[in-house]
C-alpha cells in the first residue's frame, strides 16, 4: 500500500502473530461461538445483530469446514490489522508520520481493539474496519470543503463505508448524527455538498435488507436493544454507571483512557477555535459515549460499546503526544503497553492453568458458578466427555439436546454436537433464546413421545431452566455429573439429564 513504510508491516506481522496465537489458547466465548451458529444459516438480519460477522465467519471459516477456534476468529484478526493501516493512515493525514506511529501504539495497546473486537469475532470486529474508514473520509471530506475542494468521490465512499458499518451493528448511525452535527453546527456548506445527498442512498441501499427483515419480524431486533437501554424503570442504578465507567477505563486500557480525556479537556481550555479536523473527531466520539454513559445511570450496559468512540479519541491522544517531548511520550507509550502485555501475560495461564475454580460455590450442580473464566475453558474437554457418554447410550433414537438460552446452546452446538451429530431444540420464551428461536424451523422437530438431553456446565445450571424442560417431558432423570478438571482440579461439571416423553 503506498506510502505505509516498511517497519508496519513488519510491526502488524508481529502483532498478528501474537493474535493468533491467543485465538488458538482458548476456546471461544459465549457471544463468539453464538456468532458462530449465525454463519450457519445465513440470513439478511439477526435477533441481535445485522448479518456481516456471519458472512466474515463463514469465509474464514471455508464455508464452515474448518471447524476450529482460529478459522472462526481469523476475520478479527485481519480486520484488526486493516485497521492498523487505516489508524496509520489517518494519523499521517491529520498529522505526521510521528503521530501516526503514536496512533498505531495506542491502538494496539487498547485492549478493545486488539483483544476485544482484534482477536476475538464480534459484530465489531468487521465494523471497526468501516467504522475507522467512514472516520478517514469523513476528515477528507470535511478538508476538502473548508478548501472548497471537490469531495463528490469521498462522499460515495463515505456512503458506503457507513453503510458497511451499519450491516456490521447499529452503531454506525452515530456516523450519520456526527456528519448531522457538523452541518448544523460547523459548516453548513455540508447541506450544499450533492454527494451528500448521495451518499445517504448509497447508505440506505447497503442497509434495505437489514430494514426489510425487521419489518418482516416486527423489528424485534430494535425491541430488543430498547428494551436493554429503556430508562423506563424504577430509580437509578449506581452499579450500572460504576461498571460502565470501570469498564471503559480497562477496555481501552487505564492509560490510553485517561489520557484521552486529559487531551479532550485540554482542547476546551484552549481559547482559539478548535480545528474542523478534531471538531469531526470529538462528534463522532463524545455522542455515543454521553449516550451510553447516560443509559448506565439506569440500566446496565456493556462498556466495550463504547469501544468505537474511543477509536476516535485515539487520535486525539496521538496529537497531544505529538507535543511531548519524544522522551515523555515514550514514556507514556510504554506504561500504556507494558499495561497491555502484563494483563494478556496474566490472562491467558489463569483462564487454561488456574488449578479449579476462581469460584467459592463448591456444590457439585453449581460448581464454578461466578467464575468468569470458565467461559472461555474446557468446551473441548466438554465435548469427548458428552461424546464417550452418547456412543454407550442405549436408546440410540436420542438425536437432540434441549435448551433453554442462547448459551450455552451455541457452545454445545460448536463442541459437542458437531462430536455427536446431536442437535439443538430451544424451548422457552423468544428473549432467553434470541436467533435459536427462529433456528428450530430449520431443524427436526421433536417429535410427541421422543426422548431428549439437557446438559449444561455446573456454572450455568439454573433450577428454574430445568424445571420449564421438565414439564415439557413426562420424565426426567438425575442428572449424570461429569467433572471438568484444571490444572488436576475440577473447575466445573457437566450435568447431563435424559429427558424421556416428550409433550407437545
Amino acid at each position: 500500500m503506498k506510502g505505509i513504510p516498511a517497519k508496519l508491516w513488519l510491526f502488524i506481522a508481529a502483532v498478528t502473530l501474537l493474535r493468533v496465537f491467543i485465538a488458538s489458547s482458548m476456546a471461544l466465548g459465549n457471544d463468539e461461538v453464538y456468532y458462530w451458529t449465525y454463519a450457519l444459516n445465513l440470513e439478511w438480519n439477526y435477533f441481535d445483530h445485522p448479518p456481516f460477522v456471519a458472512w466474515l465467519i463463514r469465509l474464514t471459516t471455508a464455508n464452515l469446514h474448518l471447524h476450529t477456534e482460529l478459522s472462526v476468529r481469523f476475520g478479527a484478526i485481519v480486520s484488526s490489522a486493516i485497521c492498523t493501516l487505516i489508524i496509520f493512515k489517518t494519523g499521517k493525514f491529520l498529522h505526521s508520520a510521528r503521530v501516526a506511529w503514536y496512533a498505531v501504539l495506542l491502538y494496539s495497546a487498547s485492549f478493545y481493539c486488539s483483544i476485544i473486537a482484534g482477536t476475538f469475532i464480534l459484530p465489531d470486529s468487521p465494523q471497526m474496519v468501516f467504522w475507522l474508514w467512514s472516520i478517514f473520509l469523513l476528515l477528507r471530506i470535511t478538508r476538502s470543503i473548508s478548501n472548497n475542494q471537490p469531495a463528490h468521490k469521498l462522499w460515495y465512499w463515505f456512503g458506503a463505508a457507513s453503510g458497511l458499518c451499519m450491516m456490521c451493528k447499529v452503531h454506525g448511525i452515530f456516523l450519520w448524527f456526527a456528519v448531522l452535527l457538523l452541518a448544523i453546527f460547523i459548516n453548513r456548506k455540508f447541506f450544499l455538498q450533492k454527494g451528500l445527498y448521495i451518499a445517504i442512498i448509497i447508505s440506505l441501499f447497503l442497509i434495505s435488507p437489514v430494514i426489510i427483515w425487521n419489518i418482516q419480524h416486527h423489528f424485534i431486533t430494535y425491541t430488543y436493544h430498547s428494551d436493554r437501554v429503556s430508562l423506563f424503570q424504577a430509580g437509578i442504578n449506581p452499579l450500572a454507571f460504576a461498571r460502565e465507567i470501570s469498564g471503559e477505563i480497562f477496555y481501552n486500557n487505564p492509560v490510553l483512557f485517561f489520557l484521552a480525556w486529559i487531551s479532550v479537556f485540554g482542547l476546551f481550555r484552549k481559547k482559539h477555535q478548535l480545528k474542523s479536523e478534531i471538531q469531526v473527531l470529538l462528534f463522532c466520539a463524545l455522542p455515543l459515549i454521553a449516550t451510553l454513559i447516560t443509559l448506565s445511570i439506569f440500566r446496565d450496559t456493556l462498556p466495550h460499546w463504547s469501544g468505537p468512540a474511543y477509536t476516535c479519541l485515539i487520535f486525539i491522544s496521538a496529537l497531544r503526544l505529538g507535543s511531548f517531548s519524544p522522551s515523555k511520550a515514550k514514556t507514556i507509550l510504554i506504561a500504556a503497553l507494558l499495561f497491555f502485555v502484563l494483563i494478556i501475560a496474566t490472562g491467558i495461564p489463569l483462564i487454561n492453568f488456574y488449578q479449579g475454580t476462581l469460584s467459592t460455590n463448591k456444590e457439585a450442580v453449581h460448581l464454578g458458578k461466578g467464575d468468569p473464566t470458565l467461559d472461555l475453558y474446557g468446551w473441548q474437554e466438554t465435548g469427548k466427555l458428552v461424546d464417550s457418554v452418547y456412543k454407550t447410550e442405549k436408546d440410540k433414537t436420542i438425536r437432540t439436546m434441549v435448551i433453554t438460552k442462547w448459551f450455552p446452546a451455541a457452545h454445545l452446538d460448536f463442541y459437542v454436537g458437531y462430536k455427536t451429530g446431536l442437535t439443538t431444540y430451544g424451548i422457552g420464551e423468544i428473549f432467553n433464546l434470541h436467533q435459536y428461536y427462529w433456528s428450530n424451523r430449520l431443524k427436526l422437530q421433536l417429535k410427541t413421545g421422543e426422548n431428549a438431553y439437557y446438559i449444561v456446565p455446573s456454572n450455568l445450571y439454573d433450577e428454574n431452566d430445568l424445571n420449564m424442560v421438565k414439564i415439557q417431558f413426562k420424565d426426567c432423570g438425575k442428572p449424570l455429573i461429569l467433572p471438568i478438571l484444571r490444572n488436576g482440579s475440577i473447575c466445573k461439571n457437566i450435568l447431563i439429564f435424559k429427558l424421556a416423553g416428550y409433550k407437545r
